[in-house]
């Protein structure tokens, strides 16, 4: 089988050696780096940070970006040797520092090809004082009582009692094969909290790093509320142990795995009403079943070295998004009001978004590979989230199938049809709704279409008014943000008053009717001067309403340029929803 070790000499140098052992299953065999991870649809060409490989006395040379030959026979032993930069720490990359080594495995492991099925082995290197935190289970190293040790490569979970003896500690690992090895994150560290309990038939731990000054028990009973409310959804568990691993930093980040989850905690956050930690970890708890054990066709097996377009991917991310945050409220975690106070923010995010006019949910999901920023120049009005658009649709189906069906049915039903299916095919969706209710051409209109969600329709269904108004106040209807000091346009939103007036991306903002403008409160202020000047009504009162031009003066690519701005209301809606009375749709919906 395939052996890693994982070590390291200068963590400041962020350098992680790694040896891989195995026996060429072919002449000149070759070695694969994956170029993405599940859960992150882009490619993100984890080659670019392999440096210094080598193979012994086996010649070895890059075939492909992501691909090594080595020359070597079949069956002869092969070590290869490189290293991998891991200075990044957010849920699916890899870090080494002082006192951690965080590993994600489709970053660092190469696969051996032809080998992928069988069972692989990991070592870390780290230091004896440290604990490591994966869901890979421990190997038994076996040596003779001879003091010889094992042929290289050789791992056994049976001891031979007079001929064998256990001759390694918690720092070898072995994964049934490639795919789960790649699957499993790492922590490696000096110092860890740690959480055990068992729920709904199993054990889980909660992990967390960096979490100093911060109470971490205040999310335990919450967590089990959330995790028996799952289990009672699928009738339980589809493992026996699962890890919560949490990193306290300053941002939101969450990658699903098959026992265990990864995600970045925002520290500023924590403790606020902007807490996120319980949404993300049902989120990724739920992908245990949607996603790990339940996916698309198209992604069994995963081709790790080239995209693979769904059209399931608003299924697979905003499904869980919908009953991640529905476990919240149905496990008691939350209430019914702020379960619509959330459900309110995404219906606000998404209604904002020119993207909601011209692109179809399922077509968002297919064109994921291309979402990247950096390389879809108008990302503002040409993206939005399948996350949050598959999970507001996802509520308005499930809303749809209770109102067809008097309550009798509804999305849980459709979800349990897909668990009994496991891989599904591209209208598997679709044609199970079909199964549990009529839902007309809902599919048409507002999946593979772009009609207005029916919001009003189906919250009143369920005893909640839904409204869209216009934002009161100006604005410039374009996000801007500090750069050196410098007020910059980040991006330019369609229908607003700075697109109409010629804003770009990068144009450093100067000053407005003659007022320097050097911060984002100092932008509000001129633009409420703007209205107030012109005399005209206000913006939220009067839609229509316009101002008389005034003079803006940007820097563009460091050339003065005067535009013609025009100051209006935000393009973007304001949403409310309202609990009109007592529900019994309502109450079985957000009841678990």
């Amino acid at each position: 089988m395939p052996h890693y070790l994982v070590s390291w000499t200068n963590p400041h140098d962020r350098l992680l050696e790694i040896t891989l052992r195995f026996t060429a299953p072919a002449d000149t065999p070759r070695l694969l780096l994956p170029a993405w991870r599940p859960g992150r649809y882009l490619i993100q060409n984890y080659a670019a940070n392999v440096r210094e490989c080598t193979a012994g006395e086996h010649r070895i040379r890059k075939e492909a970006k992501s691909s090594w030959r080595v020359d070597a026979r079949a069956g002869e032993a092969v070590t290869v040797t490189y290293r991998y930069y891991a200075g990044v720490l957010d849920a699916g990359s890899s870090f080494l520092d002082d006192d951690e080594v965080y590993i994600n495995g489709s970053n660092l492991f190469m696969l051996v090809d032809g080998l992928r099925s069988e069972e692989h082995r990991l070592t870390i290197a780290a230091p004896a004082e440290w604990r490591i935190e994966s869901q890979l289970q421990y190997a038994v190293i076996l040596s003779r009582e001879d003091g010889e040790g094992p042929p290289a490569g050789s791992a056994s979970s049976v001891l031979s009692p007079g001929v064998l003896r256990s001759a390694q500690d918690d720092t070898n690992y072995v994964a049934r094969d490639y795919d789960y090895l790649i699957d499993s994150p790492i922590i490696a560290a000096a110092t860890m909290t740690r959480h055990t309990f068992d729920e709904a038939g199993a054990r889980f731990h909660m992990i967390y790093r960096d979490d100093r000054g911060f109470d971490t028990e205040q999310y335990i009973e919450p967590t089990r509320a959330i995790i028996r409310t799952q289990a009672q959804l699928f009738g339980g568990l589809p493992f026996s142990e699962y890890r919560f691993l949490y990193h306290v930093r300053e941002k939101w980040h969450g990658v699903e795995h098959e026992d265990s989850c990864s995600i970045i905690l925002k520290r500023s956050a924590l403790g606020t009403a902007d807490d996120r930690t319980l949404s993300i970890s049902a989120h990724e708890l739920f992908h245990a079943w949607n996603v790990k054990r339940m996916l698309p066709a198209k992604f069994h097996p995963y081709d790790y070295w080239n995209e693979t377009p769904t059209r399931l991917l608003w299924a697979m991310e905003g499904l869980t998004s919908y009953y991640g945050d529905l476990s919240l409220v149905r496990g008691g975690v939350w209430d019914e009001v702020r379960y619509l106070e959330h459900l309110r923010k995404e219906i606000e995010t998404l209604e904002g978004l020119p993207a909601r006019l011209h692109l179809p949910l399922s077509q968002a999901s297919f064109d994921g590979w291309l979402s990247d920023p950096a390389q879809m120049h108008d990302h503002a009005n040409a993206w939005y989230s399948f996350y949050t658009k598959g999970e507001i649709v996802s509520m308005l189906l499930d809303l749809t199938i209770r109102r067809a069906t008097n309550g009798a049915k509804s999305l849980d039903d459709v979800l349990l049809l897909l668990w009994d299916k496991k891989i599904l095919e591209e209208d598997a969706v679709e044609r199970v709704v079909e199964q549990v209710a009529d839902v007309g051409d809902f599919f048409a209109r507002y999946v593979d279409g772009v009609e207005p969600l029916p919001y009003a329709e189906l919250f009143a269904a369920a005893g909640v008014a839904f409204a869209s108004a216009p934002r009161p106040g100006s604005s410039l209807g374009a996000k801007v943000k500090m750069v050196d000091g410098l007020l910059t346009i980040e991006s330019v939103l369609r229908g607003g008053a700075g697109m109409d007036a010629g804003l770009l991306p990068n144009d450093e903002m100067l000053s407005l009717d003659g007022t320097r403008i050097n911060s984002e409160g100092a932008l509000e202020t001129a633009l409420a001067g703007v209205v107030r000047a012109s005399g005209a009504p206000p913006p939220g009162d009067a839609p229509e309403a316009r101002t008389t031009p005034v003079e803006l003066l940007i820097s563009r690519a460091g050339v003065l340029k005067t535009l013609a701005l025009e100051a209006r209301p935000d393009p973007r809606p304001q949403i409310t929803l309202r609990i009109t009375g007592p529900s019994e749709l309502r109450k079985q919906w957000l009841s678990n």
